[in-house]
């Protein structure tokens, strides 16, 4: 029997009896050798572990059998494809919360007329309809009060932290002018997850040759071009240290032990290796990029617009030189010179999914949400290995109110950055807003457990355990971000509607009267209005009759910025504010 069916059978047998990691070792290595063989694909789409891994395999599936039944139903069930006539219909996402699980349990009429004849009842319908809304405010964090979202961890370089931000800088090389992809080598472990890379025949930004002078003398710089086409950049950093101990004025020996120092986020090293090659020869434009690079990931705050000139001065038809300084303008919010070096870059690297993606952050972070989901979506078709475009695509579609789809994106990134608190954070989100909160739970017990200490940790926590039916958790841990950030929107908005919750109208009123003035938008104090009329209300309820035209004038406020609220929160406003004054107000 050939090696390659021996392999088949024995990825077989393993997928059957769940040890899915042997089987997506196996079927790896056969579609290495045949990654046109429709078997390989359907037998892996059964042992990845992700949605979208699934989804590429059953396309690729498809795409070599087009009339594959297996293929055609998966896609048509994850709402990929379009069923013909007669063939199975996707089932439609039900989300269904707990509050709404209990008022199932009530064998009384429904609607909201219905409800509203029962004042307890009522009053629970009012608190509870209003703590998703939270979850409406939380895009603020990534909406108009944060416009530019966590740039992604760096495919290839810099990871340059500033205060409560991070600045990226995203280059994934895309060779100029060699066409031969470099391959990289699997090596995957039970520990780790199947690199997407894997899974197609070849990656679609390979690692960089810029330069690759023949080095006949010395052995080491041959290993260590291989060590770079798997990646291993400690290997890399050894071999050109050989190789510059043999050949002490090799340029590009410098410059690729740089690169490896990059990779291995070690900037101190990297730029002392960039500048003994620019040392050597300052007209090599890549080692003022990379030196740009380097010293960003020291200092956030350093000065390299003359190492940016230099690149482009000196390597005026390298592609990697705008889209770097692209994404550097992005970070400092310079979106009109963002555009134009991505402009230029565009011509001299049509292809480069690296393009989109950087104009997909610039349109997220002018709150562009339609064009910034095209941009990355074709970012993501350019090269389905880039992982920063999933967390790009979870955070677009967090925002687009798609929170399953969020999930599904930031499950893929978070799988192969497990250390990315900031993405952690936001999947928790995501899950929370999905109605998931057992898992999005999980979530933030493991960040805690880890040393996670942030405002919106805890303030994303306390979301979980109000949609968890725990209004007093919820209140603790908005208490815990309003000690660490004080007078924070979002932080005292969800303390005022954990008051609500936790049955203190009184304090809740207070509370959002005192974040009223910190409303900048009017989506901001649209909510503000509705939350303290709803809290005035229950104060009348209370027997606190002067209480009423305060209610009545709020829930007007509210009603008159309709457009910014959820319409079953409009209607909830407009019938409480019947009830005021209907029941002895004007």
């Amino acid at each position: 029997m050939p090696t390659d069916e021996v392999m088949l059978q024995e990825a077989i047998k393993a997928a059957r009896e769940g040890d899915k990691t042997r089987a997506r070792d196996l079927l790896t290595r056969l579609l290495r050798i045949d990654k046109d063989n429709p078997e390989h694909w359907l037998w892996m789409s059964a042992v990845v572990e992700t949605r979208q891994e699934q989804i590429f395999c059953l396309k690729n599936l498809l795409r070599l059998d087009p009339d594959n039944r297996i293929a055609r139903r998966g896609l048509i069930m994850m709402g990929e494809l379009k069923p013909k006539p007669g063939e199975v219909k996707p089932v439609a996402a039900q989300r269904r919360q707990a509050w709404q699980a209990n008022q199932l349990e009530i064998d009384r009429p429904t609607g909201l007329r219905a409800v509203m004849e029962n004042p307890t009842l009522r009053r629970l319908v009012y608190l509870f309809a209003g703590i998703f809304v939270i979850g409406a405010i939380l895009l603020g964090f990534y909406g108009a009060r944060r416009l530019v979202p966590p740039p992604p961890t760096p495919d290839f370089v810099s990871t340059a932290r500033a205060i409560g931000d991070v600045i990226t800088l995203t280059p994934t090389l895309t060779p100029t002018p060699t066409e031969t992809p470099i391959f990289r080598t699997p090596t995957p472990t039970p520990a780790n997850p199947t690199p997407l890379a894997f899974l197609l025949d070849a990656t679609y930004t390979p690692t960089p040759l810029y330069v690759n002078t023949e080095h006949p003398s010395t052995e080491a710089f041959r290993l260590g071009m291989r060590a770079m086409g798997r990646e291993d950049w400690t290997a890399v950093a050894e071999f050109m240290s050989q190789t510059i101990q043999a050949e002490p004025d090799a340029v590009d020996a410098y410059y690729y032990q740089g690169y490896a120092y990059l990779k291995l986020e070690d900037y101190e090293k990297a730029q002392q290796a960039f500048d003994q090659a620019l040392a050597l020869d300052m007209t090599f434009g890549p080692a003022h990029l990379g030196r740009a690079l380097a010293r960003l990931g020291q200092d956030p705050e350093a000065d390299v617009g003359p190492d940016f000139r230099n690149a482009v001065t000196y390597a005026s038809d390298y592609g990697l030189v705008y889209i770097e300084r692209a994404a550097y303008a992005i970070a400092t919010q310079d979106f009109t010179g963002a555009q134009a070096d991505l402009n230029t870059a565009q011509g001299i690297l049509p292809e480069s999914p690296l393009i989109p993606y950087h104009r997909a952050r610039i349109a997220l972070a002018q709150n562009l949400l339609s064009d910034a989901l095209g941009f990355a979506r074709s970012a993501h078709d350019g090269d389905f290995t880039h992982l920063p475009t999933y967390l790009l695509l979870g955070q677009i579609h967090y925002l687009q109110g798609n929170f399953n789809e969020a999930v599904d994106w930031l499950d893929v990134y978070t799988r192969y950055h497990p250390d990315d608190f900031e993405a952690q954070f936001q999947k928790g989100q995501a899950l929370t807003m999905a109605g998931n909160s057992e898992r999005a739970l999980q979530i933030y017990e493991s960040l805690q457990a880890q040393g996670f200490e942030d405002p919106l940790f805890h303030l994303g926590l306390g979301m979980v355990y109000l949609e968890m039916g725990d209004p007093e958790l919820a209140l603790d841990e908005f208490n815990k971000a309003n000690r660490l950030k004080r007078n924070d929107f979002d932080i005292m908005l969800a303390l005022g509607v954990a008051l609500l919750n936790t049955n203190q109208p009184g304090d809740a009123y207070v509370q959002l009267s005192d974040t009223l003035p910190l409303a900048q938008i009017d989506p901001q104090t649209a909510h503000v209005l509705y939350y303290r009329g709803l809290a005035l209300k229950i104060i009348v309820e209370n027997g606190d009759e002067s209480s009423r035209q305060a209610a009545i004038r709020d829930l007007n406020g509210a009603i008159d910025l309709a457009d910014f609220l959820r319409p079953d929160l409009v209607e909830n406003a407009r019938a409480m504010l019947e009830e005021l004054q209907g029941s002895g107000g004007g």
